[in-house]
């Protein structure tokens, strides 16, 4: 009996020791946190080099240029440094063309663009006065980029908006078309819409004279049938038309602020 009792009690001792340390235990089994992977180092031109004198394939090079962030200093200076010491063409070409890793973002500069700024226009389309009718949008493109304080503001290209105000096609009697639009706006280097100020019309060739001339030639000699003369009424006038290309000086027509990507 004396022996089933100190067994028990042993027992116990022993279950109360793991659950004491069972803690602990499992402080020991949890994995730790794996160690956070180190970003890689961009390739540098001493790196190509290096792996040029190591006598490595061209193509494992640039292989090695593609899978890495590279900061290559492409100077014509260290070009010329790398070519003398050995570095083929095929790999300089791929250096040049390489993304820098870490690029430096493009500073922003807010631009005051004062009304009156010229702007060069050309049609972007031919606009005939038959196709078209009042109220339509007809565009226009910018022709030569707008700098103000030295930044383009208005770049090379850019769309701009205007709208018929009459659009008539050549009537019978020879009355020729007509066309009128006014300017609206134009397309900043930010993407924002500056106004702008311009009128232009066309108007196309008149054949009045010609009709009148044939309907009095048509009637002295053919006195006795005057609606043969008449029939020179249908005969109509040229509609207006405005080619594409064609140039137009325009101006900003209030003051604007454009936000654009400074030029150094």
């Amino acid at each position: 009996m004396r022996r089933t009792f100190s067994a028990l009690l042993l027992l116990l001792l022993i279950l109360r020791a793991a659950a004491a340390q069972s803690p602990d235990a499992a402080k020991i089994v949890q994995p730790s946190a794996p160690p956070q992977a180190q970003p890689a180092r961009p390739l540098t031109n001493a790196d190509v080099l290096s792996m040029v004198e190591a006598k490595l394939a061209t193509e494992i090079v640039v292989e090695k240029i593609k899978a890495s962030p590279c900061d290559f200093d492409t100077s014509p200076a260290a070009l010329g440094r790398l070519k003398e010491s050995g570095v083929p063409d095929a790999l300089l070409l791929v250096m040049v063309m390489s993304p820098k890793c870490n690029p430096q973002p493009a500073r922003r500069v807010a631009v005051r663009v004062p009304a009156g700024t010229p702007v060069e226009l050309e049609t972007a389309y031919t606009i005939n006065s038959q196709l078209v009718r009042a109220g339509d949008a007809v565009s226009f493109r910018v022709v030569n980029p707008v700098l103000v304080d030295g930044q383009v503001v208005i770049e090379k290209g850019a769309v701009a908006t205007a709208f018929v105000t009459q659009a008539e096609r050549g009537g019978h009697w020879g009355r020729a078309g007509r066309i009128a639009w006014t300017m609206k706006e134009v397309t900043a280097a930010d993407g924002a819409r500056l106004p702008v100020q311009f009128s232009g019309r066309s108007v196309g060739d008149s054949k009045g004279a010609k009709v009148a001339t044939q309907m009095i030639l048509t009637g002295a000699i053919f006195w006795f049938a005057p609606p043969v003369a008449l029939l020179h009424g249908f005969k109509r006038g040229e509609n207006a038309v405005v080619p594409e290309g064609k140039r137009f000086d325009a101006t900003v027509s209030g003051a604007a602020t454009v936000n654009v990507t400074a030029r150094e």
